[in-house]
């Protein structure tokens, strides 16, 4: 079996997440990146690393210290596993539906309810003819960039990870409360900041937004 070519990430060893990381996480995590799809999404293999490694990893540790300063991996509905840098890195952040391999990454996340990307989606590179219908139907239904978001939180008093939390939990679910698409997510925004007026440091808000994640 032929594995695909990617780049990797040598900065990794000169960051303090990553530093902190123990041997079996570290390896966890080039697992990860190494045997994740084209598209960033990884289908969760504890046992086969564990044969790989000769070693035991608990999975919800892992997820927890990865995630300790920011969103690295999220929990899909599906089990799957969705690396958030994974397509800016790889890809320089932009993608083309002009292009086959850019083209079928999009399906990939269709296909596992991934609806926004980071900044990938509004840098999409449509053909001219389309360009100017596809800005006029955005609406208010969800920010254009997670960067909009927390600008938004910061605007209104809050700070960056409540916008990280808001993005990401409302990602997950489809940018949908309960069943009905969000119609304005600035209103939703407004009513989590005030919810949550006591905000939490950067490094502890991870269990709750991959406990909200998994409701």
């Amino acid at each position: 079996m032929t594995m695909a070519k990617r780049f990797t990430d040598t900065a990794k060893w000169n960051e303090d997440w990553f530093l902190d990381l123990s041997n079996s996480h570290k390896l966890f995590w080039i697992y990860i990146c190494d045997n994740c799809d084209h598209a960033g999404i990884f289908k969760p293999n504890k046992r086969m690393f564990e044969l790989i490694v000769g070693d035991r990893i608990d999975i919800t540790d892992f997820l927890s210290i990865v995630n300790g300063d920011k969103i690295r991996i999220i929990e899909l509905e599906n089990g799957r596993w969705y690396l958030t840098g994974f397509i800016s890195f790889q890809y320089g952040g932009k993608l083309n539906v002009n292009n086959r391999v850019h083209k079928s990454i999009l399906s990939v996340l269709t296909k596992n309810n991934i609806t926004w990307v980071d900044d990938v989606k509004p840098q999409l590179e449509l053909p001219e003819d389309t360009q100017y219908e596809q800005k006029d139907n955005i609406s208010l239904g969800q920010p254009r960039t997670i960067t909009e978001a927390i600008d938004y939180f910061k605007e209104k008093g809050s700070n960056k990870n409540e916008g990280e939390k808001f993005y990401y939990f409302y990602e997950s679910k489809g940018w949908n409360v309960g069943k009905t698409k969000m119609k304005n997510w600035k209103m939703s925004a407004s009513g989590w900041i005030s919810r949550n007026k006591t905000n939490k440091p950067d490094s502890d808000y991870l269990g709750g937004q991959l406990n909200a994640m998994k409701k």
